[in-house]
């Protein structure tokens, strides 16, 4: 199961998620993230992947797509607290060196 939660800090979006982001749940995903980056048009949207126990290929592909639709908006994506299991898969995969990826959500925040 994966509990998403959204909120304001300033003139960014943070997206929390919990759980296991994979096929099943991507849409579902996906749907949060358009509606926050459509609706809102945040000048950086922060998703924390603290409590993110897993990550597939539909998930990468999932952020991947954020990122570009964020960039299209002149807006920044930054990703924080990756958990390790997961920042293994970001290193494996190379997408490491393609996101702004934060240590803590309020370094993200602060582009620190």
């Amino acid at each position: 199961m994966l509990n998403i939660q959204t909120r304001q800090e300033g003139n960014a979006s943070v997206v929390t998620i919990q759980g296991k982001v994979n096929f099943e749940v991507t849409a579902q995903l996906r749907d949060v993230i358009r509606d926050t980056v459509t609706t809102l048009q945040p000048k950086l949207l922060v998703i924390n992947l603290e409590a993110v126990s897993f990550i597939d290929s539909s998930g990468l592909g999932l952020l991947v797509a954020a990122r570009n639709s964020v960039d299209k908006n002149n807006g920044k994506l930054h990703l924080c607290a990756l958990p390790p299991q997961v920042k293994k898969t970001f290193d494996q995969t190379n997408l490491t060196n393609y996101f702004s990826i934060f240590t803590t959500e309020q370094d993200a925040l602060r582009g620190a």
